[in-house]
C-alpha cells in the first residue's frame, strides 16, 4: 500500500509540474477561458517567482539556479522512492516521472518557445522520449525479473519490445503534422530516443554485462582489469555502428568502463549469480542494438526500394504521358488506367496511412514527385530543367544573341549544377545509372540512406 500511495503521489507531483512550469498563456489569452489541458505557466508569471524567472531568461550560468531548484523535488522523490520500491517496474516508473518533470522545468524556464511550437504535442513528445529512454535503461533489470518468473513471458516481452522498436523506426516518417504516429513530424523517438540515447545505453548494457561475466570467471584484480578492458572493447565495437565520429566512440568507451566498474563493485558475491546477471545484461544490450540498428537498416532498405523500384513505375508513366500529350499531367490520377493500373504506394513502413502515398506537383515543363521516408527524410525527384533555345525549334537550333558567347551555352535537357556534390559516391552513381536505364536524367534529393547525425 505504501508503494502504491508513493507512486500516486509522484504522478500527482508530475501533473502539478506540468501546469506550474508549462508554457502558459500569452497576455491576450489571459482573458479567455483556457482548455483544461493548457498549462498555467505560473512560475514565469507569479510575482513571488519573478526573480527566478528573470534568472532563467538571462541565460547560463545564471539559469542553472532556477533549473536546479526545480529539479530538486523530483530528484528527491526518485531518491527516496528508490529505497521504497523493491522491483524494477516501480523504480522505472519513478525514473520516467522524474525525467518528465525535469523536462517540464527546463523547457518551461529556458525553452518556452519550443513548448509553444509543439503545442499539445509537447507532452506526448516528452513522455514518449522519457518512456523509451527509461525502458531501455531498465531493460536488463526488467528482463531479469521476468526471466525469474517465466521464460515464456520473457520471450513474449522481448518479441513485443523488438516489434515496438521496429514499428516506431519504420512508421515515424517525420512529415505528418497531425502526429498520427507517435511524435511525427519531429521523430524524437527514432532519432534521439533510439539511434542516440537508446543505442548508446544498449552498448553500455552489453559492455557492462561482458565485464561482469569476465569478473565472475576470473578472480582477483586480474578479473577486474580484464572485465574493464573487455567493457571498453565491446563499447568501442558497438560505437562504430552508433557514432560516425571518433569522439563519440571514445566517450562511449569511457562511459562503459565507468558503468562496468560500478556493476562489478555492486555485483553479487556469488560467482554464479554474477555470471547470470552479466549474461542477462549482455544479451539485453545485444538484442537492443540489433533491434535498433537493424530497424534503421530496414528503414533505409524501404527507402531505396520505394525510390529505385516503386517510384520508377510512376516516373515512366509520367514520361509516357508527356510523349503522348506534350505536357505532364495535372495530377497522378490522369495516369490511370492508360499508363498505370493504379497509383502505387511508396511502401515505407508496413502500415498504410495518409503519409504513405506519392505527392506530385506539376510545374509546366517540369514536376516534383515526392514521398515521405524515415528519419525526417522527404525524397523528391525532379527531371532536368529545359532551356528554350532562342527562337528556333528542336534541340539543334542555334542560340541567338546568346550571353554565353565563347562559353558552353546551356541546351535543352541541361541540368543546372547547383549544389551538386563534387565527388559523387558509389550510391549516387548507382542511382543515376538506374534512372538512366529508364531514360530519366533527373535526380533524387535522397540518393543516400537516411542521415546519420552522430
Amino acid at each position: 500500500m505504501l508503494r502504491l500511495a508513493y507512486l500516486v503521489g509522484a504522478v500527482a507531483l508530475t501533473v502539478f509540474y506540468y501546469y506550474f512550469f508549462g508554457a502558459g498563456p500569452t497576455p491576450s489569452e489571459y482573458i479567455e477561458d483556457l482548455e483544461w489541458w493548457r498549462p498555467w505557466g505560473t512560475v514565469m508569471h507569479w510575482p513571488a517567482l519573478m526573480d527566478l524567472a528573470q534568472m532563467a531568461r538571462a541565460g547560463f550560468p545564471q539559469a542553472w539556479v532556477p533549473i536546479l531548484l526545480g529539479w530538486l523535488p523530483p530528484l528527491a522523490v526518485a531518491a527516496v522512492g528508490w529505497r521504497i520500491m523493491r522491483g524494477a517496474p516501480g523504480r522505472a516508473l519513478l525514473v520516467f516521472l522524474t525525467f518528465l518533470m525535469m523536462s517540464f522545468v527546463y523547457y518551461g524556464l529556458r525553452a518556452e518557445q519550443v513548448w509553444l511550437f509543439f503545442q499539445w504535442r509537447f507532452v506526448a513528445v516528452s513522455a514518449s522520449f522519457a518512456a523509451i529512454v527509461t525502458g531501455i535503461l531498465f531493460a536488463g533489470s526488467l528482463l531479469d525479473e521476468t526471466l525469474r518468473r517465466s521464460r515464456a513471458l520473457a520471450a513474449i516481452a522481448v518479441l513485443a519490445a523488438v516489434a515496438g522498436i521496429f514499428l516506431l523506426s519504420t512508421e515515424v516518417t517525420g512529415t505528418n503534422s497531425q502526429m498520427q504516429f507517435n511524435v511525427s513530424p519531429w521523430p524524437i523517438v527514432t532519432l534521439f530516443g533510439f539511434l542516440l540515447a537508446g543505442a548508446a545505453i544498449a552498448a553500455l548494457h552489453a559492455a557492462a554485462g561482458a565485464a561482469l561475466w569476465i569478473r565472475s570467471r576470473v578472480p582477483g584484480a586480474l578479473g577486474v582489469i580484464l572485465g574493464l578492458a573487455v567493457a571498453a572493447l565491446v563499447a568501442a565495437v558497438a560505437g562504430v555502428y552508433v557514432f560516425t565520429a571518433p569522439p563519440g566512440r571514445f566517450t562511449l568507451a569511457l562511459l562503459a568502463v565507468f558503468v562496468a566498474g560500478i556493476r562489478i563493485a555492486f555485483a553479487s558475491r556469488s560467482p554464479e549469480g554474477a555470471a547470470r546477471a552479466g549474461l542477462v545484461r549482455f544479451a539485453t544490450g545485444v538484442l537492443l542494438l540489433l533491434a535498433i540498428l537493424g530497424s534503421a537498416q530496414i528503414g533505409g532498405f524501404m527507402q531505396r526500394r520505394a525510390r529505385d523500384v516503386t517510384a520508377l513505375q510512376v516516373l515512366d508513366a509520367l514520361e509516357s504521358y508527356k510523349k503522348d500529350n506534350n505536357t505532364y499531367p495535372d495530377s497522378l490520377d490522369a495516369l490511370v488506367p492508360k499508363y498505370l493500373a493504379q497509383i502505387p504506394r511508396p511502401g515505407v513502413g508496413l502500415l498504410h496511412n495518409q503519409d504513405d502515398h506519392f505527392s506530385y506537383s506539376n510545374y509546366g515543363d517540369s514536376y516534383a514527385l515526392e514521398f515521405s521516408s524515415v528519419l525526417w527524410v522527404q525524397c523528391q525527384y525532379s527531371p532536368p530543367y529545359e532551356f528554350a533555345a532562342g527562337s528556333g525549334e528542336g534541340e539543334d537550333a542555334e542560340v541567338q544573341d546568346s550571353p554565353y558567347e565563347g562559353q558552353h551555352a546551356p541546351t535543352k535537357g541541361d541540368t543546372p549544377d547547383v549544389g551538386a556534390p563534387k565527388e559523387p559516391t558509389a550510391e549516387d552513381l548507382a542511382v543515376k545509372a538506374t534512372l538512366a536505364k529508364h531514360g530519366l536524367n533527373g535526380s533524387w534529393s535522397c540518393p543516400k540512406e537516411p542521415p546519420k547525425l552522430w
